[in-house]
């Protein structure tokens, strides 16, 4: 079976020379120093507006840079909440908790255009949306008192700085007003039905009831919802489903069943209703956006968009071309038009187990398995070919190269294997046999609940270290030192946690690292002339240096926001979400990068020059 199949087998590991071409983009990743609450698209979907700190910042949405910023002319001003484009993309109107005022600005030229009180001293109320008239000059907002829940609305002119008019509503509002015509509309919630209410930009008149809508028999109030007016839909979210629902037709467009995490979830549609999105934040990534796109069925599921933040906050531009995540201190843009229609399964993920990877000390070859996985190949990096395979029979847990030999550490068991000199035979099956030298050496279990490699081979390929995991009322962690021709254990001592350990390039210490670059160090010392080794605690170290397997080297750097520069501090290449850039899941060795895919059960070496 192994003669014949062997070429389909395991492991499925490829070195790539060059940056890939075929990856999935997203145009790109910005970061803030805070959290970004607020993000408006232009309606020319040329401009994205976010206020993450003293400034408004507008930035181009074709080249992703920054366009312009916008001073406040008050001083220090914070809590935005609320930014809102003319219709003609000219005009951008701010309003934040501090100093509560509308501030408007000429976004080409800067210039403050007016500063409107919207409100009296010592009035609580919070702006729940802005909307501008047809003609650009006047806008209203929307305000909830959060002590009687009452909704008032107001207009102003932005051209004079002027308050124009206020109504008040009672009872339950969506607190959303919208343009129609030259008239403002908004609504309020009443047993099964949403009525509508118009009144014009410039009326002293009270809104006038315009309509009512049917709302569907299992909507409960205190579900989270979103309305949207042309065309009227209505997204209702729970526990357990989430619903897009057409009033006036009274048609369900999208069902979804899936579980939704109903803290964290947030939908919206696209300006013209065409598109509806939802943002999760996932288990083990970021966040996830679904993006459903309009047909004569229905609503149905077009792509689905994995950040490696949490961006889960959805947007889509007014022109249906582009997908904004928000929602920590990151954005994230991506293409819908660019990208086929994504099919209706999601591929399965591939095994979450750790990478383990070894290259030789000349970085020409490199040895490669996944954690448990019982067979370790053996590649040449200058073409790439796998020149051995290794059938090692036994699940591994760690592997190390030395210039011509190669130890490989599995349950209970220590194989080290001299490496063939020259050039081996493509995909030369290699099964281990009595002449390796072989050592037994008893050891506790080794935990895979972890992330990283429980084991980690000395450079000198003289010591083992292993993290023992002990699960009970209070789990308890021990680090281990082995001899690796005897077997014998040379030293043990607690740990705080259970991390991955490995060796310094000296083979004088051993660190127990985290995902998160933070490690405890122990120094390996020989106990008065006897042979017996000891582990002497010597401190920790918050980033580990170069010579760390997930650690760049020859002056890479691997930036938070997915970029990797070259040693001149260039943008060298962006990894996609589903390249997997956790600590335990990469691997550098100068040049050489390996990694995993999410999605794919192949590791990739990547050779950067």
């Amino acid at each position: 079976m192994w003669e014949r199949y062997k070429s389909h087998a395991r492991p499925l590991t490829r070195i790539v020379h060059g940056l890939p071409t075929l990856w999935e983009q997203s145009i790109a990743t910005i970061k803030f120093p805070i959290t970004v609450d607020v993000i408006v698209w232009s309606p020319c979907s040329r401009f994205i507006a976010v206020s993450p700190k003293k400034v408004v910042e507008i930035w181009d949405a074709t080249t992703f840079r920054l366009f312009t910023f916008l001073e406040f002319p008050l001083g220090n001003l914070s809590g935005t909440q609320q930014l809102a484009f003319s219709p003609d993309s000219c005009l951008l109107t701010w309003f934040g908790k501090i100093p509560g005022k509308f501030i408007s600005w000429d976004i080409q030229t800067g210039v403050l255009v007016s500063a409107i009180s919207p409100v009296q001293q010592g009035d609580t109320m919070n702006c729940l949306s802005i909307t501008y008239s047809t003609c650009g000059t006047a806008f209203g907002a929307s305000f909830r008192n959060p002590d009687t829940l009452a909704l008032t609305i107001r207009t102003y002119d932005v051209l004079s700085g002027t308050h124009t008019h206020s109504c008040s509503m009672e009872g339950a509002t969506i607190g959303k007003i919208w343009t129609h015509g030259e008239c403002f509309q908004t609504g309020t919630i009443e047993l099964k039905s949403i009525t509508i209410w118009e009144a014009g930009f410039t009326s002293t008149n009270m809104p006038t009831e315009v309509g009512s809508l049917l709302l569907p028999d299992d909507f409960y109030s205190s579900e989270k919802a979103v309305f949207h007016p042309t065309p009227f839909r209505f997204a209702l979210m729970t526990e357990k489903s989430l619903r897009v629902w057409d009033i006036q037709a009274s048609k369900i467009l999208l069902d979804s069943t899936d579980p939704i995490d109903n803290i964290y979830a947030r939908m919206s549609f696209s300006p013209d209703g065409h598109f509806f999105v939802c943002g999760i934040i996932a288990e083990t990534i970021g966040s996830e956006i679904y993006l459903w796109k309009e047909s004569p069925a229905g609503y149905t599921l077009h792509r689905k968009f994995i950040s490696s933040t949490r961006a889960f906050k959805p947007l889509v531009s007014p022109n249906g071309e582009l997908v904004i995540g928000y929602g920590s201190s990151a954005i994230q843009l991506w293409h819908i038009t660019n990208f086929a229609t994504s099919i209706s399964t999601v591929p399965p993920r591939a095994s979450e187990k750790a990478l383990i990877l070894g290259f030789s000390p000349n970085k020409t070859s490199a040895a490669v398995t996944q954690m448990e996985e019982k067979v370790v190949t053996v590649l040449d990096l200058k073409s790439g070919i796998p020149q051995l395979i290794i059938n090692v029979g036994m699940g591994v847990y760690g592997l190390r190269m030395g210039e011509n030999t190669i130890v490989i550490v599995g349950e209970g068991k220590v194989i080290t294997w001299n490496l063939p000199a020259g050039d081996c035979t493509p995909n030369l099956q290699v099964n281990i046999n009595e002449s390796v030298q072989t050592t037994t050496f008893n050891h506790p279990p080794i935990s895979c609940s972890q992330r990283g490699p429980a084991i980690s081979v000395s450079p000198n390929l003289c010591h083992i270290a292993i993290v023992e995991i002990k699960k009970g009322e209070i789990d308890s962690s021990h680090l281990h030192l082995y001899d690796v021709t005897t077997g014998q254990c040379l030293g043990s001592v607690p740990i705080s946690s259970g991390n991955t350990p490995w060796f310094t390039l000296d083979g004088g210490e051993v660190w127990c690292v985290t995902i998160y670059n933070t490690a405890d160090r122990w120094k390996i010392v020989k106990g008065g002339g006897s042979t017996i080794n000891q582990l002497e605690h010597v401190g920790s170290i918050t980033h580990p240096p170069d010579g760390f397997p997930w650690n760049p080297s020859d002056g890479y750097e691997v930036m938070y926001d997915r970029w990797v520069f070259n040693p001149s501090r260039k943008l060298l290449l962006w990894f996609p979400p589903n390249w997997q850039l956790f600590g335990c899941y990469r691997v550098w060795a100068g040049q050489f990068l390996a990694l995993l895919h999410n999605g794919l059960p192949e590791a990739l070496i990547l050779d950067l020059k």
